[in-house]
């Protein structure tokens, strides 16, 4: 009885610890937004744990990571002196609310399409 037991216990362990990281997971693929009226198009690749931006054609490296419901954004600023950079993607860098879906991602407010 205390062998069953011993087992079922580390059976709900092992399924628990799957389902924690699991929700930590990488992404993979490419999203776009369209902007509004074709403006400030967005399209977002993730690779590994590396995000690759392209927005109205200035495109920018990041580090992420997923949590749950959160995701972490961090840019690497290694030109400070380039405006568009620091100005746009300044919006994306620290952490916001996450949702993934079969065919959709959404960073905070804005819904990303799978291509």
């Amino acid at each position: 009885m205390k062998r069953s037991v011993r087992i079922l216990a580390l059976g709900v362990v092992a399924v628990i610890l799957c389902m924690a990281l699991a929700s930590c997971g990488t992404l993979s693929g490419t999203y776009k937004n369209d902007g509004l009226f074709g403006f400030g198009a967005t399209e977002i690749e993730f690779k590994g744990s590396k995000m690759y931006v392209n927005m109205g054609g200035i495109e920018a490296e990041a580090k992420y990571s997923v949590k749950g419901d959160k995701i972490t954004i961090e840019f690497q600023d290694e030109d400070e002196d380039n405006a568009d950079i620091s100005d746009i993607f300044e919006l994306l860098n620290g952490e916001h609310d996450f949702e993934k879906g079969d065919d959709y991602i959404k960073i905070g407010d804005v819904k990303y399409k799978k291509k």
